[in-house]
């Protein structure tokens, strides 16, 4: 049975005047995402999914992720000045909040995960906080459920242990948790190393280890599987060594899920697998011993879909229509009678999960 509804817990928007490397340090000239991405283009590739399916799924609300935007050194200078960028995406996600762009993007999202800057000392980040809510206005504020810092690109094991493991660090983890704001996780074993995943476990017991009210406790949320090394062999008889990077990761993540009020995103993976990708039954069998040990560890109630739109035209198999290829992808895992899914698991993954880990009132998404 396909999904009636679907949040997707995970896409990206900028307007014109940040689609550049002025905006982004990551968007270079010629970059294919170096254009516009605002959500009537979501909806124009939604919308064409929609009308070619005959299942009849509909995408019902979306959550808005951060797209790393340029910001200046901190220094002695004011945060507003330094942190310009990040407060300027905040006033664009206000512009969309509040009707801008039309009432169907206003009330598509549902949920929104800015920037927050989580290598400063707890007092510039209270401040900083302080000029979001301001700069959000009481209604997109409203829909502010949590922040990412992104730490995937802190390659210096060095420096990633430094930051993450630091009094500081776990000290603003615990803030967002007091004032029930989720953080967005955004590590990677591909690119970075298993290590990434193995300090970001070590942080996230130490923010819960002294924190005894359970509401408290700030919630986790892992982005795309913390981008596995795919190429990696995972059956015993073909590894030339005891252990393999798949075992490294199981056991990451292991730690992870051990985290009370911790969920995982189903997403990302065009970017992490090897080319060229094949069909969505080909991925599906591919990423099988991935999903297995994801739904051993969190369960469906705290598994959730996401398309990491539009990043996964990088790399998708269908260019700028790859978001299809990736629900394909995520459908014919859900139906595989391996996992043993019963419709109300599926349903946690589809929309559910989302829904609960950033605190969507049930009535703005349920399946119509």
């Amino acid at each position: 049975m396909p999904p009636r509804s679907i949040i997707d817990s995970h896409i990206h928007l900028w307007p014109p005047e940040t689609s550049n490397d002025a905006g982004h340090a990551w968007m270079t000239p010629g970059h294919i995402l170096a254009k516009p991405h605002l959500p009537q283009d979501y909806h124009a590739v939604t919308d064409k999914a929609r009308s070619a399916d005959s299942e009849g799924s509909e995408v019902s609300g979306v959550v808005y992720i951060e797209t790393d935007v340029r910001y200046d050194t901190p220094n002695n200078t004011d945060i507003a000045t330094w942190a310009r960028g990040p407060l300027d995406e905040i006033s664009f996600l206000r512009s969309i909040v509040e009707g801008n762009y039309g009432p169907r993007d206003a009330s598509t999202l549902l949920a929104l995960v800015p920037w927050v800057p989580m290598d400063q000392p707890t007092p510039v980040l209270e401040g900083y906080l302080r000029l979001a809510e301001d700069r959000a206005g009481p209604h997109t504020w409203q829909r502010t459920r949590g922040f990412r810092f992104l730490l995937q690109s802190i390659t210096p094991q060095s420096s990633f242990e430094a930051l993450v493991l630091s009094p500081t660090f776990i000290s603003n983890l615990q803030l967002l948790g007091r004032r029930g704001l989720s953080f967005d996780v955004g590590v990677d074993q591909h690119s970075g190393g298993t290590w990434q995943l193995q300090i970001m476990a070590k942080a996230m017991h130490l923010a819960h280890s002294d924190v005894l009210d359970e509401k408290d406790r700030v919630r986790f949320i892992l982005n795309h599987l913390c981008k596995p090394k795919f190429d990696d062999e995972v059956l015993p008889q073909n590894r030339a060594d005891s252990r393999s990077d798949f075992d490294a990761w199981c056991d990451a993540i292991s730690s992870m899920a051990a985290c009370s009020n911790t969920y995982m995103k189903l997403s990302g993976a065009f970017s992490e697998l090897p080319q060229p990708i094949g069909s969505a039954k080909e991925v599906a069998t591919a990423m099988k011993p991935w999903l297995a040990h994801v739904l051993e560890c969190f369960g469906p109630k705290r598994v959730m879909f996401g398309s990491d739109w539009p990043v996964c035209n990088v790399g998708g198999p269908q260019g700028e229509s790859s978001w299809v290829a990736w629900k394909d992808v995520v459908k014919a895992m859900l139906n595989n009678a391996a996992y043993g899914l019963s419709e109300e698991e599926k349903e946690w993954i589809w929309w559910r999960t989302a829904a609960e880990a950033y605190r969507i009132e049930l009535g703005t998404a349920t399946p119509t």
